[in-house]
């Protein structure tokens, strides 16, 4: 038992049982003409529990006489599940037949999206509240108290009125969040909207052609789209130093000065929005595709009857139709931009500067909970990000809500 982590084996345990439980039970009760849904619950229940007891017990009595005891531990749920399955009456009644596949495919996810999504989700909202950090020893609930102690609200009064380097960088990072995403969305939507409409004016037999140039990026790893334009930005070798040394201009180290400057804005985020954007408009632009595709032609046909300039159909006929749209792309690219990580990471890690002019939200948020283990200060930092991010969606939707469909 002491050369095996018990706690990861007891998350298999339990993650294998309620999978096996509430994907195969419901079969077993729909073919048995009872409702699968209470077969879904029955069998997550059932399903654990046989896991974690089985599991155990098999560990307890073989893993120091037999190597493969490990493996067969994660067979524990079979235990106590076969029995149910052998053992479910059948009715005469044929009511919910045909809806055990429904359940037996909902229930799983239903049960992975609790644990992995909400569970944890609550679990970032309490250590909010405390100082916490997995170094230390805690209560016996959780970890929480003693050497991690209860700190109500003292986390979020040191982001907004400390002085504190915490709060200093905190404070930094939620101003270039801000500034990057009040940045991307307006540069996105008059890059893609545009693009969307001149694609659409072409010949049929290029449309595809155009379409998967142009979508090409987004399934790009981040990663490695960071490489590449780092590489663009590397200020003794990059391409784009190279072509202003062609030129007779000065070269820009656009990732290492933190003095530099372009429109106002520090040389290195300018080149993180430009790669940023680069990856990221190409999903925008599909969808616009899709919604122009979707405009009746005869509205405007009926503007260019009326003697509409094409530029006068497009701004008054296919952009309020396009409104639906806009508040959808804008959404989710303001989403998006407030949880921009990799590309930040890859390209700068932050910099330049001691406090980074790239620094943003979430990297904070990564460095504190797992290279410096303040758990407690990156729960909260998230906390806030996500009220942030709620206010501004529904900001956007209430600007951007319509009343009528065409």
């Amino acid at each position: 038992m002491d050369t095996i982590d018990l706690q990861a084996y007891m998350l298999y345990w339990g993650m294998i049982g309620a999978l096996v439980g509430a994907s195969v039970t419901p079969l077993v009760y729909d073919r048995r003409h009872r409702n699968p849904w209470t077969g879904a619950l029955i069998g997550l229940f059932v399903g654990v529990v046989s896991a974690e007891a089985f599991g155990w017990l098999t560990l307890r009595l073989l893993l120091e006489r037999w190597s493969g005891a490990a493996l067969l531990s994660l067979l524990g749920c079979l235990v106590l599940l076969i029995p149910l399955w052998w053992s479910v009456p059948e009715r005469s009644r044929k009511g919910f037949q045909q809806r055990g596949f429904v359940s037996s495919s909902i229930s799983p996810l239903m049960f992975y999206l609790l644990t992995m999504s909400i569970f944890p989700f609550l679990w970032a909202i309490i250590l909010a509240f405390f100082d916490y950090s997995p170094r230390r020893v805690g209560g016996p609930i959780l970890g929480l108290g003693e050497d991690n102690p209860f700190v109500g609200l003292a986390h979020f009064q040191e982001m907004w009125v400390g002085h504190t380097r915490n709060a200093r960088m905190f404070q930094n990072s939620m101003n270039n969040t801000l500034l990057f995403a009040m940045i991307i969305l307006p540069l996105n939507l008059a890059i893609t909207l545009p693009l969307a409409a001149l694609i659409e004016s072409v010949h049929e037999r290029l449309k595809p052609l155009f379409r998967a140039v142009y979508f090409l990026p987004v399934v790009t790893s981040s990663v490695g789209v960071a490489v590449m334009w780092g590489y663009i930005f590397h200020a003794q070798y990059g391409l784009l130093n190279q072509a202003l040394k062609a030129f007779g201009m000065t070269p820009i180290a656009w990732l290492q000065d933190p003095r530099v400057e372009i429109l106002g804005i520090p040389a290195a985020m300018f080149a993180v929005i430009v790669a940023y954007l680069w990856q990221d408009f190409g999903y925008n632009l599909i969808i616009f595709i899709a919604a122009l595709q979707n405009i009746p032609i005869s509205l405007k046909d009926a503007a260019r009857v009326d003697g509409a300039s094409p530029a006068q159909v497009f701004l008054h006929v296919t952009l309020p139709l396009l409104r639906p749209t806009i508040m959808v792309t804008s959404v989710l690219t303001m989403i998006s931009s407030f949880q921009v990580f990799d590309i930040i990471q890859v390209m700068t890690n932050g910099g330049p500067g001691r406090i980074g002019k790239t620094d943003v939200v979430v990297l904070e948020i990564y460095k504190n909970a797992f290279r410096y283990e303040r758990m407690g200060w990156a729960a909260a930092m998230a906390l806030v990000l996500f009220v942030l991010v709620l206010l501004v969606t529904t900001a956007q939707r209430w600007l951007l809500r319509t009343t009528w469909e065409y």
